[in-house]
């Protein structure tokens, strides 16, 4: 949602709340309202659709984290969680990759920000404001976001059936 959505809806809102209810004019603009609404959710559906169209262009496997949405929903972040969309991009994708013949799989999404993707050690919670993953056992450096990204692979292809080992060896051979 941009931010002229957002005042053109909080600016609709309020007209809605100085209206008589009942009245003709508080159903013209309740509708006013309704079709922005509309309008917003239409463009966050066509992203997802067009997000997903692009991921399953070059790609032949898709692993996402199986995230408790009801759980994000209600922590401090909710709102951009439930604005963002989250469930629906996932249902979107998983549609869009069964029609283009990619394989999908949610996988789980315990501790993956806790483990080492290299050495599978677990290094600790962090703080968000921490934003490098550094293994200690290892010495494996790399952005927070890119390491849990690297364990939900791992795990993707682990329930596949791949080893990690396997595909050093097959990706040497390319």
């Amino acid at each position: 949602m941009s931010l002229w959505d957002i005042r053109k809806l909080k600016l609709l809102q309020q007209s809605v709340s100085r209206k008589r209810i009942g009245s003709n004019n508080w159903k013209k603009a309740q509708k006013r309202v309704a079709k922005l609404h509309e309008y917003v959710a239409n463009c966050r559906k066509d992203w997802h659709r067009k997000l997903s169209h692009q991921i399953c262009n070059n790609t032949g496997m898709v692993f996402a984290e199986d995230l408790n949405l009801v759980g994000l929903s209600r922590g401090i972040l909710g709102k951009h969680c439930l604005d963002a969309g989250f469930g629906q991009f996932f249902n979107i994708l998983e549609q869009t990759c069964f029609k283009r013949g990619v394989y999908f799989q949610k996988v789980d999404s315990r501790k993956t920000s806790q483990i080492c993707p290299n050495c599978g050690v677990e290094t600790g919670k962090k703080e968000l404001s921490e934003r490098t993953h550094a293994c200690s056992n290892c010495g494996y450096t790399t952005d927070r976001d890119v390491a849990a990204a690297q364990v939900v692979l791992v795990r993707g292809l682990a329930a596949v059936g791949h080893t990690v080992k396997m595909l050093a060896v097959s990706g040497a051979a390319l």
